[in-house]
């Protein structure tokens, strides 16, 4: 009994007693383990499916953004009438020749960054680009009703029924016959796309034109001016003479009274004066 005692490295005895050593340790000084990352190893069957969806994916990306079918080829609009269909089409070529002329793959052009452009031209309504695959580019839009023809600083402009400026318009496609132009002779008026006089002088002018277009009173209309004089309208008769009206009176009374002085006075004369106002009561003054 006692040879199987003394081999227990943990009894010793003393003074003809036997105990059992006691082990301490410091629970902030434990030895630390040694942690092992195991790899896991596959077989050659998931090493050649692994091999094959990174072959997938590169030629994936290769093909849509690095080869020439899916680059833009055909540009269509939809919706143009007054506005010019291909200086539309010129914003989309410009933005797809700016990387190097070469030409833009339809997957990386920005359908956002031509909205922008086209909007800081024109003012127009439902504007949509859509991407059709491989290769076309669709853009519709359309067009605000054109009210009159606006002329500043040597630009047309197509305007709406308060001002809103929709376009601007090469003097050689404006028809007169249908809208009325409107000459800007005072300070700057067209400022952020937006033509800063009352709408309640746009719609003077408008009843002004559909009352003397087609020659209704015997004289066709040229234009309309209007300066920094708030009220005033300007008629300019082809050939003849300006008569002023007071957008803010009764413009029947104004037309009753161009007529009575014409039909009593000027008669004939008509053509050869200068100008006619009619802004000041019942007084008309010609020259």
């Amino acid at each position: 009994m006692f040879s199987k005692l003394k081999k227990n490295s943990s009894i010793r005895p003393k003074n003809g007693h036997f105990y059992r050593k006691k082990k301490y340790t410091n629970p902030y000084f434990r030895k630390k383990r040694n942690f092992l990352i195991k790899i896991p190893s596959y077989s050659w069957q998931w090493k050649i499916i692994i091999l094959l969806i990174l072959i997938a994916i590169i030629c994936s990306i290769w093909l849509n953004f690095f080869t020439p079918i899916f680059n833009i080829k055909e540009i269509t609009v939809k919706g143009a009438v007054k506005i010019s269909a291909e200086e539309i089409k010129g914003f989309a070529l410009e933005q797809i020749n700016s990387i190097w002329g070469r030409g833009m793959n339809i997957f990386l052009f920005s359908k956002n960054d031509l909205i922008k452009k086209i909007n800081e031209k024109y003012n127009i309504d439902n504007l949509r680009i859509e991407k059709k695959l491989p290769d076309k580019l669709i853009i519709s839009f359309s067009e605000k009703q054109q009210s009159i023809v606006w002329f500043e600083t040597e630009k047309y402009y197509y305007a709406d029924v308060v001002g809103s400026i929709i376009s601007e318009v090469d003097p050689l496609n404006i028809s007169q016959k249908n809208i009325p132009l409107i000459d800007s002779r005072g300070d700057r008026k067209v400022i952020d796309k937006k033509i800063v006089i009352s709408p309640n002088k746009i719609k003077f002018i408008l009843d002004l034109f559909f009352e003397f277009k087609d020659k209704k009173h015997n004289f066709e209309i040229e234009r309309f001016i209007i300066d920094n004089e708030e009220g005033t309208v300007g008629l300019k008769a082809v050939g003849g003479p300006i008569i002023y009206f007071n957008a803010r009176n009764d413009l029947f009374e104004q037309i009753n009274k161009l007529n009575a002085i014409i039909n009593q006075k000027i008669k004939d004369d008509f053509l050869k004066k200068t100008y006619i106002d009619l802004r000041y009561g019942d007084k008309v003054y010609y020259r």
